[in-house]
């Protein structure tokens, strides 16, 4: 019975925490908003890019991803996930590395586009393994 408490106390006290904070750069007519994908993951982490500017994104791509806590996760930059998102558009990118761990992990990734616009977003979540929950 207490294996099964553990786990459901850990998931609900991250429920107090925020699921995402976004912060945008830049000063063009592109504005970038980035959620991480709340949910089941396996393995990766998805980011939800959105262009609520005036202007086009042109190839959006993962610039930055990095996590703390009980988890390894090898990330390498690549321009091959990258996306044009036209204004009032929206795009989902994987991490391109592979994400294992046991417990509370915490995630915070940057996108960038060509027009000098980065935006990032972190949040909290459980790994059992390659299986990553973000509430």
């Amino acid at each position: 019975m207490k294996k099964i408490l553990v786990p459901l106390l850990v998931l609900s006290c991250m429920l107090v925490y925020p699921i995402s904070i976004a912060e945008t750069i830049g000063d063009s007519g592109s504005e970038l908003e980035t959620y991480i994908h709340t949910g089941f993951n396996v393995g990766v982490f998805q980011i939800i890019v959105e262009n609520i500017g005036d202007g086009t994104a042109h190839n959006v791509t993962i610039t930055n991803a990095s996590t703390e806590g009980n988890i390894l996760f090898n990330f390498q930059e690549s321009r091959m996930w990258s996306d044009d998102v036209e204004p009032g558009g929206r795009t989902t990118l994987d991490t391109n590395g592979m994400a294992f761990g046991l417990g509370v992990c915490h995630v915070s990734i940057t996108v960038s586009c060509d027009e000098g616009i980065t935006s990032t977003s972190s949040a909290v979540g459980l790994c059992i393994g390659p299986l990553i929950i973000i509430p």
